[in-house]
């Protein structure tokens, strides 16, 4: 995922802050510091959502509506419901 490509870059100090690597991205920093969250997502659910198997209820708009937990028990309880088949 793009999101966790950008944690480690900023974790391992490659870019010095958020506005940077949205710079170094061509994005707006805002976008990115929007999606950078996704980068701490449970590993579960990211395996869901790349098997296309994800909830209905895990969506790119439910993931950046509001903070993400960073813990993964109280993301998965955000997110329950049944996975598309």
């Amino acid at each position: 995922m793009l999101a966790r490509h950008w944690a480690a870059q900023l974790e391992a100090g490659e870019v010095a802050s958020v506005k940077a690597l949205a710079h170094q991205n061509g994005l707006c920093h805002n976008y990115t510091a929007h999606l950078l969250p996704l980068a701490y997502i449970a590993p579960d659910l990211a395996e869901a959502v790349l098997q296309g198997r994800q909830p209905k209820t895990l969506s790119l708009a439910a993931l950046t509506s509001q903070p993400l937990p960073l813990d993964w028990t109280a993301q998965r309880a955000r997110f329950a419901g049944d996975a598309v088949a």
